[in-house]
């Protein structure tokens, strides 16, 4: 079974919505294929990866971008619950490049999908500049495309990292969308993050099982969802009316209110303004604004900048899934 880690009791005092989510571990699909055998198999399923293969080239094979092979590695270091099989092994040498990726196309592109995967961090593993990345892309191409820094424009693609953020170590969204906050000092877009608690620290040393949902919007509102589970323990669900909180400028702060700030446009200058004490409803994601843009792309990333000359990190992946209906960690047959 999963290893409950109670974070969603403890995240945000008095959030009935976190216990109250959009699926629970023993919901998913995954209770039905104890270790993942034939879970490929599911209707529900679009994509599975498991890296049970004998060489890097059999993996990279499946793959439609591969940056970096000779990084990339099989091991033999997999999940306890997954009984045996092989895992992706990235190890990065500070002073020696920026890290490695797999990415894969989704066609034809989907409105909703959930992703899983498990990792695991070596103690020693350097901070992360950025990680694993999902979203849409039209026209879809068979690399990941750039974008770093300007906002989408609502009709060419959209973007949401799980990214354990650097020297904090801590689980979150880094996300791209046509109405993202502009960040400090300037108003340029980098990436919108939302969970923000101390709590949800990334445990290096150990398999952890990672889970993101993101739900497309109707043209025309803002009716796009996202959530985030690590170890089937729901952490964040934002959605349009849900949860209240405050931003200040890329951050949006839960259960938060007072003295708050965003970039005006408009202005080019920064606008102060207070949000009611407890925090304003979230309003949402307008993901896009044309029906055309969906869910289409997974970007297996690994990209640290600071590591010290020479210093090695590695990181393990294993056990990918992305479906239309909720996953759930890795179940064990019962004795």
């Amino acid at each position: 079974m999963a290893r409950k880690s109670k974070l969603a009791l403890q995240l945000i005092p008095g959030a009935v919505w976190l216990v109250m989510g959009p699926a629970l571990a023993d919901d998913g699909i995954a209770k039905k294929y104890p270790a993942d055998k034939g879970i490929e198999r599911d209707p529900a399923v679009v994509f599975v990866e498991n890296f049970d293969a004998d060489s890097i080239d059999i993996i990279t094979a499946r793959w439609d971008s591969v940056e970096n092979p000779q990084i990339l590695s099989v091991s033999s270091d997999t999940p306890p619950e997954n009984g045996g099989g092989k895992s992706l092994l990235m190890t990065h040498v500070g002073g020696q490049g920026t890290g490695a990726h797999l990415y894969r196309r989704l066609p034809p592109g989907y409105e909703k999908l959930y992703y899983r995967f498990y990792v695991k961090f070596d103690p020693e593993c350097a901070p992360i500049h950025h990680f694993f990345h999902v979203g849409g892309y039209h026209p879809l191409t068979s690399w990941p495309q750039g974008g770093a820094g300007t906002r989408p424009r609502g009709n060419e693609r959209l973007s949401t990292g799980v990214e354990p953020f650097g020297d904090e170590w801590r689980w979150d969204f880094y996300s791209y969308w046509m109405e993202m906050r502009g960040s400090p000092p300037q108003g340029q877009t980098w990436g919108n993050s939302f969970v923000h608690q101390p709590v949800v620290k990334v445990e290096r040393g150990r398999w952890i099982c990672a889970e993101l949902m993101m739900q497309m919007n109707d043209v025309g509102d803002s009716n796009g969802e996202m959530s985030l589970w690590i170890d089937g323990e729901l952490v964040q669900h934002l959605g349009k009316g849900f949860p209240k909180g405050k931003w200040v400028f890329d951050k949006f702060l839960t259960d938060q209110g007072g003295d708050s700030v965003r970039w005006s446009q408009e202005k080019s200058a920064p606008e102060y303004f207070r949000t009611p004490q407890g925090g304003s409803p979230f309003e949402g994601f307008r993901w896009r604004s044309d029906a055309q843009l969906k869910l289409n792309f997974l970007w297996v990333l690994l990209f640290i900048t600071k590591a010290p000359q020479g210093h090695v990190s590695k990181v393990w992946f294993d056990n990918i899934v992305v479906a239309r209906e909720y996953i759930g960690p890795l179940h064990v047959q019962a004795p």
